[in-house]
C-alpha cells in the first residue's frame, strides 16, 4: 500500500495537463487551398501523418509522465513493507528525566550522561515534518522543532526537582491525542524509579521506555531535626538515615568552616548531633553524610536559631492544664518567667495570649478590652458541634474540637476550623476560639497539647522562629508576617506575594524570610525530596500498574527496531526522480530526432 508524507504536494499534479493542453491548442485544420504546385504536397503528408501522430502521441505520453513524476517525487510517497525509517507525519512525544537521581554514578559515569545518549538517538529517527512535544524534570510538556530539542538535550543537567514519571507521562500523552497528526508512543528515557511512577488514569497511548543499567547501591539523609527548635545556646539534630545496604557511615554537624558534632548511623538508625551556637538569631549549618555513588543527598543545608526562652507571665484561673503545660516548658527551659508574653488574660504591655471566658457571660467584657487595645478581633456566639483541626494548626493537626466561639474581624490568622478563624492575631494580642480544656477540645489530653503550646508561644507570640521545610519548586505557605525570601549574599531577593504562597527555590538550600520592617522572621530549608533517592528501578508490571497495559520496556536496540513497527515505510522518492528524468530525456531525444528529419526532408 502507498501513503504519501507530504500529501499537499500532490495538488500540483494539475500541472499534468498542461502538455495535453498545448497539444489540443496546436491542433489546427488547414484551409483548403486548390493550387496545383503543392498538390504534390499532399500525397507526401499522407504519407508521414501516420508517423507523425505517433511521434505526438509520445511526446504528450513522455511530457505528462515527466511533470507526473515529478510532482508525485515531491509528493514523497512511501510504501509499506514492515522496515525502513521513513514515516507518515507524526506527533511525537518524549520524556528525559534528569531529575536529582540523574546524577548518580554508575561503573564511572553519570546516569544522565547515558539517558541524553539514548535520547539523541531517538530523536534522529524523527523527521522534520513530525511535531514533537520534549518533557524535561519539571513534568511540563513543551512543542520543540528537532533543532530546539537537539540544543536542549545538549544544554541539559541534572536538576534537584522531583520528577514525578506517572503524571509527566500522562501529561505528555494527552498533548499528542490532541495533535490532529498521527500519534506515535511516548519514549520515557529514565532510570525508572520505581517511587517516580505516581497512579493516575491510566493511558490509551502506546508507551515505551528504555531498559536503564541496575542502580548503584545509595544511602542518604532522611529527615534532620533541630531539639528543640530553637536553642539557648544548646541543642541538638536528630538525623535519620536510610539507605538500600546495611553500611555504616559517618555524620557531621558543621557550622561555617566549624565542626560541631560527629556520629556515626546505619540505614534505618537515628543519630544525634549536639552542638553550641554562639551568635544569637539565625545560622545556617550544614549535616554531611559520608559521600557514595548519588551524593546530591548526602548533603543538607538547615537553619538553626538561638535565642533567649521567652518570658511568661501565667494569668489565674486557666485550669489545671494550661498550669502544668506551664511548668513543663518552664522546666524544659522553653520558656521562662517574666513579662514579655501574658498567658490567658489582656495586658496593656508585651504580648497577650487570651481564651474566651469559661462564663459566656462574661463575653462582652472582654470583647471591650479587646477594643480598648485597638484589636480587630472579638469574641462571637458560642457554638457546639464536633469539627477536626487541620494542617494549619502545626503540632495540632487532626485534633477534635467540640465547642467554640465563632470569630470576626481582621487580623493574621494562623488556624481554622471549618475554614473559619480559630487562632488569629492582630497587633500585641493573640485569639483562641476555644478553652484549652477537655470539654471544648481534646487538644489539652493529648500528646500534642506541649507542642502547640510551645507554638502558640515561641512562634505566634514572639514572632521569632518560624521553620518551613520543602522540596525544590514546591509550593509552599510562608508565614503572614513574611514579606521577602533572601538567599545567598549573591542572589537578589524575591518578593513574597500577600497571599503568602510561592514556589520553592530550585536550588537546594537555607534561605530567611525578612519581614516589613527589616528584621528575620523565620528561615525556609529547600532540599532534595528524599523519594528521589529510592533508586529502585521499576520493571514492566509497575510501569503498566501506572501508565496502562500499552506500556513496555525495551532495550536500546529494540527501541530503534519497534519505534515505527506500526508504519514502517520505504520512500520511493528517489525511484520517481528518476524515471522522470528518463522520461523527460527521452522526450527531448524524440523532440531532437523530429527536427532532424524535418531539416532533412
Amino acid at each position: 500500500m502507498i501513503s504519501f508524507l507530504q500529501p499537499a504536494a500532490l495538488f500540483a499534479l494539475v500541472a499534468a495537463t498542461i502538455p495535453a493542453l498545448l497539444h489540443l491548442l496546436g491542433r489546427r485544420i488547414p484551409p483548403t487551398v486548390s493550387f496545383p504546385a503543392v498538390r504534390y504536397l499532399t500525397a507526401t503528408e499522407k504519407e508521414h501523418s501516420r508517423h507523425l501522430r505517433l511521434r505526438n502521441m509520445l511526446l504528450l505520453i513522455l511530457r505528462t509522465a515527466g511533470i507526473a513524476l515529478l510532482v508525485l517525487a515531491a509528493s514523497r510517497p512511501a510504501v509499506e513493507t514492515g522496515s525502513g525509517e521513513s514515516h507518515m507525519p507524526t506527533a511525537w512525544a518524549i520524556v528525559v528525566d534528569n531529575s536529582a537521581s540523574s546524577s548518580a554514578v554508575v561503573e564511572g559515569r553519570r546516569v544522565l550522561d547515558e539517558l541524553v545518549t539514548v535520547a539523541r538517538d531517538v530523536l534522529s529517527r524523527f523527521s522534520d515534518g513530525d511535531r514533537l512535544w520534549l518533557t524535561l524534570a519539571d513534568g511540563t510538556p513543551r512543542q520543540v522543532s528537532r533543532l530546539e530539542a537537539k540544543a536542549a538535550l545538549d544544554a541539559l543537567a541534572p536538576s534537584a526537582i522531583r520528577l514525578d514519571l506517572g503524571a509527566a507521562t500522562r501529561a505528555a500523552a494527552l498533548s499528542i491525542q490532541n495533535e490532529p497528526l498521527v500519534h506515535g508512543p511516548v519514549v520515557i528515557v529514565s532510570d525508572l524509579q520505581a517511587s517516580a511512577l505516581s497512579q493516575g488514569t491510566r493511558s490509551n497511548t502506546r508507551i515505551i521506555a528504555w531498559q536503564p543499567n541496575s542502580p548503584p547501591a545509595n544511602r542518604w539523609l532522611d529527615s534532620i531535626i533541630s531539639e528543640p527548635e530553637q536553642w539557648s545556646p544548646n541543642g541538638a539534630v536528630v538525623v535519620s538515615v536510610l539507605g538500600s545496604e546495611d553500611r555504616q557511615g559517618a555524620l557531621r554537624l558543621r557550622v561555617g568552616g566549624t565542626e560541631l558534632s560527629r556520629a556515626v548511623a546505619s540505614p534505618g538508625e537515628r543519630a544525634i548531633l549536639r552542638g553550641t551556637l554562639t551568635r544569637r538569631g539565625w545560622t545556617r549549618a550544614v549535616v554531611e553524610l559520608d559521600p557514595d555513588e548519588l551524593r546530591i543527598d548526602d548533603r543538607r543545608e538547615i537553619a538553626l536559631f538561638y535565642s533567649d526562652p521567652a518570658s511568661v507571665r501565667l494569668a489565674s484561673g486557666l485550669g489545671e492544664f494550661l498550669n502544668d503545660a506551664f511548668a513543663v516548658l518552664l522546666d524544659g527551659n522553653r520558656i521562662s518567667r517574666g513579662n514579655q508574653i501574658t498567658l490567658g488574660e489582656l495586658s496593656a504591655e508585651g504580648v497577650s495570649i487570651v481564651f474566651p471566658p469559661a462564663d459566656p457571660a462574661l463575653t462582652g467584657a472582654i470583647n471591650r478590652e479587646l477594643r480598648a487595645l485597638g484589636v480587630n478581633w472579638q469574641y462571637e456566639q458560642l457554638m457546639e458541634g464536633e469539627w477536626i483541626l487541620p494542617e494549619d494548626i502545626g503540632p495540632a493537626a487532626g485534633i477534635e474540637v467540640y465547642r467554640r466561639h465563632a470569630l470576626r474581624g481582621s487580623g493574621q490568622v494562623y488556624g481554622t476550623v471549618s475554614e473559619e478563624p480559630w487562632l488569629v492575631r492582630d497587633g500585641n494580642v493573640v485569639v483562641v476560639a476555644s478553652r484549652m480544656e477537655p470539654e471544648w477540645t481534646r487538644l489539652p489530653v493529648s500528646a500534642a497539647f506541649l507542642p502547640f503550646l510551645d507554638l502558640v508561644i515561641n512562634r505566634i507570640a514572639a514572632e521569632e522562629t518560624w521553620l518551613v521545610k520543602a522540596s525544590p519548586g514546591d509550593l509552599v505557605d510562608l508565614p503572614k508576617s513574611a514579606s521577602v525570601l533572601f538567599g545567598a549574599a549573591e542572589e537578589q531577593p524575591v518578593t513574597v506575594p500577600p497571599i503568602g504562597r510561592l514556589m520553592a527555590p530550585l536550588h537546594p538550600g537555607v534561605y530567611f524570610l525578612g519581614g516589613v520592617s527589616g528584621d528575620t522572621v523565620g528561615a525556609l530549608e529547600v532540599f532534595v525530596d528524599p523519594r528521589e533517592s529510592r533508586l529502585a528501578t521499576a520493571d514492566e508490571s509497575d510501569l503498566r500498574g501506572s501508565l496502562g497495559d500499552r506500556a513496555e520496556i525495551l532495550t536500546t536496540g529494540e527501541i530503534g527496531r519497534e519505534l515505527f513497527r506500526d508504519e514502517g515505510r520505504t520512500e520511493i522518492a528517489n525511484l520517481l526522480l528518476i524515471l522522470a528524468a528518463i522520461a523527460l530525456l527521452a522526450e527531448f531525444l524524440v523532440a531532437s530526432s523530429g527536427g532532424r528529419a524535418r531539416k532533412a526532408g
